[in-house]
């Protein structure tokens, strides 16, 4: 049978969609799921107290052997999250310095400022924060006033996909919070390498908007786009959507960057080149 280059072209674009759709489907199931933070060697009553008294020492001396990394940042992880970094601030490197928008990197937010309580204190891989926010914010992160991040960035390597997505359902997209999440998943690599010495490996991107994002029926918000960027799909397939500069885009609108500011000093969308997160995660594998 004769195929056409269009129809050829038409065929990987299918392709392309196919396994977007694959990774949205799969993020969906998890979120429907209804992901429940796992707690690990729950605290009893005298550690708890412990914990609101402050001696967090006391803790650490008594339960050493069961501390639990959340996920250990390497090469590929911290390359990620630093050149989507590089990238998006790139957009505001030419305008006025109140205009700008600043990255607070991986700081401390707090549900609750000024008091502890356990699981109200999180922090992402990178932070943007625009210089026009009111700072002492009506709704602050910190016991200092500052205002919430209105972009962040979480980079999961070891840590798995329904425990970042309950992250940013059920903390990050809480009222009066973050109003963009962008989710790096990088999946585990076997080290198998094509003939031309390239990783294939799985890498995939959910950005959830507050503003456009659905919720299912129990309030939790989906992925407004999910977005493979690595060299292999969900079914452990070869992907080649992701093999050149801008064949792969995410875009962050400045309703979201800005949003709660008195304006938008810029008027077109951020766009994030995930061939260049590709490449520098590989570069550091």
């Amino acid at each position: 049978m004769f195929t056409t280059e269009n129809e050829t072209f038409a065929g990987s674009r299918r392709d392309y969609q196919d396994a977007d759709e694959y990774a949205l489907r799969e993020c969906i199931e998890i979120i429907e799921a209804n992901v429940e933070e796992v707690i690990i060697n729950k605290a009893d009553e005298r550690e708890k107290k412990w914990w609101i008294d402050g001696n967090y020492k006391i803790i650490d001396e008594n339960r050493l052997p069961l501390i639990l990394v959340e996920d250990l940042p390497n090469g590929d992880h911290e390359s990620a999250h630093g050149e989507f970094t590089e990238q998006f601030l790139s957009a505001f490197a030419n305008l006025p310095r109140q205009d700008k928008v600043k990255f607070v990197g991986s700081t401390t937010c707090s549900a609750t400022p000024g008091r502890r309580a356990r699981g109200s204190s999180k922090q992402s891989d990178a932070s943007f924060v625009p210089k026009l926010l009111l700072n002492p914010a009506q709704n602050p992160r910190d016991a200092q006033g500052n205002p919430w991040p209105t972009i962040i960035v979480e980079v999961a390597s070891s840590q798995s996909l329904p425990s970042i997505i309950q992250k940013t359902t059920q903390f990050w997209l809480a009222p009066n919070r973050v109003e963009d999440v962008i989710v790096l998943k990088l999946w585990k690599w076997n080290s198998r390498r094509d003939q031309n010495g390239i990783p294939l490996r799985r890498l995939t991107c959910y950005k959830f908007c507050r503003r456009r994002s659905l919720r299912n029926a129990r309030g939790n918000y989906l992925p407004v786009q999910t977005i493979e960027f690595g060299t292999i799909d969900g079914g452990n397939r070869p992907y080649n959507g992701c093999s050149a500069p801008g064949t792969c885009t995410l875009n962050i609108s400045p309703r979201c960057i800005y949003r709660g500011c008195s304006r938008q000093p810029i008027a077109n969308n951020v766009v994030i080149d995930l061939y260049g997160i590709q490449q520098e995660i590989f570069d550091n594998m």
